[in-house]
């Protein structure tokens, strides 16, 4: 199997300590590794040589990576030129490991921001993917976890027919594709206990994702294949920022998965999963369940509880009094404060900024 860590993102909904220069997969929110080092280490015993790994990233963002996982190759960081959503991204993905893989190898592509509770499940979660796969390769897979709290920022994927049920791994049929239900629906959905949360990871044989590519976004594919070509021969340059540029910024759902018919998902109700890109959804991970409040940096709290706040700087002590349900984040030129319940809306803040003409802060 050859693995793609998927690190071009910007991490927006956790500003303003992720930032456009500073994005969150280059951060230790939980312990003392940055999330892209986490999840290198997650999946490294997936590898059988260090040409089976694969870094998608931002080209501002090439050195860091580097220095972040110095066991990839140079010539297997794959180059964005600047963020068009996963469709563009994981089209460019797809072009360039046909430059370096066989037509027939297993992909896997994951986000790097991702948080996994039980590594070995997860392992052998893609381990059942893959031997699906080679059995069934014109399938595209998608890891989906059972969730279990209302969240109406996913997707949720019904499970139909059974295909494949092998120890505690399940592969399923994709028979239905809720995309963000309101907060009612979402329960509805979860307590039918037929809804998975749908993870924005891929496991897919090489030639199968390529082939889809080139009939359901053709224009796309061609642009992508000319790029790789540039990147591979010349290097990042102008003339492929603005090939990448014209690309219509687009989900991979939106490109491929919601169109195809042999969709499944490979489900694991030993894997503990969050998708590290909100607040709230931070707060559920580190909290307990006695109304603590999440704490880093120099925090002292009174009579408080339900917060969440985050200070990264050394010099700097943070007091809260007699408050509750929060987001405190202080990153020296950026003081956020929010209801936890709201503290998903960073994105709309982001707009409201470069409206106001303040992009420095962004």
């Amino acid at each position: 199997m050859k693995i793609v860590i998927r690190a071009g993102g910007l991490g927006t909904r956790l500003w303003p300590f992720s930032r456009q220069n500073n994005p969150k997969q280059f951060q230790a929110l939980l312990g003392d590794k940055t999330m892209l080092r986490t999840t290198y280490e997650r999946i490294a015993g997936l590898l059988n040589q260090p040409e089976d790994l694969f870094i998608s990233i931002n080209e501002l963002m090439v050195k860091r990576a580097k220095l972040e996982i110095p066991e990839v190759k140079l010539s297997n960081i794959i180059v964005e030129a600047e963020c068009r959503n996963t469709g563009p991204a994981m089209c460019l993905e797809v072009c360039y490991l046909q430059k370096y893989c066989q037509p027939n190898d297993i992909i896997a592509s994951l986000p790097s921001d991702d948080y996994i509770s039980n590594n070995q499940a997860f392992i052998d979660l893609l381990r059942s993917s893959e031997q699906f796969l080679r059995q069934n390769p014109d399938f595209i897979l998608t890891p989906a976890i059972k969730p279990t709290y209302v969240d109406t920022g996913y997707s949720y994927l019904k499970a139909g027919q059974n295909l494949q049920s092998a120890g505690q791994e399940t592969i399923f049929m994709v028979s239905d594709v809720v995309e963000k239900p309101n907060e009612d629906y979402c329960r509805e959905l979860i307590n039918s206990g037929v809804y998975y949360c749908h993870t924005g990871m891929y496991v897919w044989r090489l030639q199968t994702i390529a082939d889809l590519f080139a009939k359901l976004q053709p224009g796309m594919y061609a642009t992508c294949q000319e790029v790789v070509d540039l990147l591979i021969h010349y290097g990042n340059n102008e003339q492929i920022r603005q090939l990448y540029s014209q690309l219509e910024k687009m989900s991979i759902e939106s490109a491929i998965t919601d169109k195809v018919e042999k969709l499944a998902m490979s489900v694991s109700n030993q894997v503990g999963w969050s998708d590290l890109g909100k607040w709230p959804v931070l707060y559920n991970i580190l909290s307990d369940s006695s109304g603590a409040n999440v704490m880093k940096g120099q925090i002292v709290s009174r009579e408080s509880k339900n917060n969440l706040v985050f200070c990264n700087l050394v010099d700097k002590l943070v007091v809260i009094n007699d408050i509750s349900d929060l987001v405190v984040v202080d990153t020296g030129d950026v003081l956020f404060i929010s209801s936890l319940k709201k503290a998903d809306s960073t994105k709309e803040i982001i707009e409201d900024l470069k409206q106001r003409g303040l992009q420095k802060y962004i």
